[in-house]
Order: structure tokens, then C-alpha cells, then sequence
């Protein structure tokens, strides 16, 4: 991607990935109940905003985006990631209920 909103959209895509490692090592080493919650929330704004991009929009001063089989297939390994940390949150209160 060149042009209009590069040097925005690449700046926010390091920072969203930088999150998303962050985040995944959180997920495992933790049972943080609220830094679960950061994560799914982080992920599932990242899942819209890609949506809202590929409808048109500029968001966050990032030009819009094509929707192409690539960034949808990685859009849905993100909801697998918010599926399984919700599933993860589950089992961390039931945990904490048990004892």
C-alpha cells in the first residue's frame, strides 16, 4: 500500500500487531481476569475496524482497504483468538468460583 495514509496505516498495524503478540503471550502465561478482558476487547475492535475500512471508510487517518481473501482469512483467525480467550475467561472464573 502507497499514497495518501501509508505512513498512518502502517504505524497502526505495527501497534495492532505489537498488541496481538503481547496480547497472546498474556493469554497464556496469565489467568488476569482484566487483561483477558483488554485483549478480547483490542481484538474485537481490530475485527471492526477492518470491516468499517473495507466498506469505504477512512478510520484513524487509514485510507480504505480492499476486502481480499487474505484479509478476511486473517480476520477470522482473530475470531477464533476472541473465541478461545472468551473460553479461556470462562474457565479462569469457574476456577476462581471452585476455590
Amino acid at each position: 500500500m502507497f499514497g495518501q495514509g501509508f505512513i498512518s496505516a502502517t504505524i497502526f498495524f505495527i501497534v495492532l500487531g505489537v498488541f496481538q503478540i503481547i496480547w497472546i503471550r498474556v493469554l497464556l502465561k496469565s489467568n488476569n481476569h482484566t487483561l483477558l478482558i483488554l485483549g478480547i476487547l483490542g481484538n474485537s475492535i481490530s475485527i471492526f475496524i477492518y470491516f468499517i475500512s473495507v466498506s469505504g471508510v477512512t478510520i484513524f487517518d487509514v485510507p480504505p482497504q480492499p476486502l481480499i481473501p487474505f484479509g478476511v482469512f486473517i480476520k477470522a483467525l482473530e475470531t477464533v483468538f476472541v473465541l478461545a480467550s472468551l473460553y479461556v475467561l470462562r474457565t479462569v472464573k469457574a476456577e476462581r468460583h471452585q476455590t
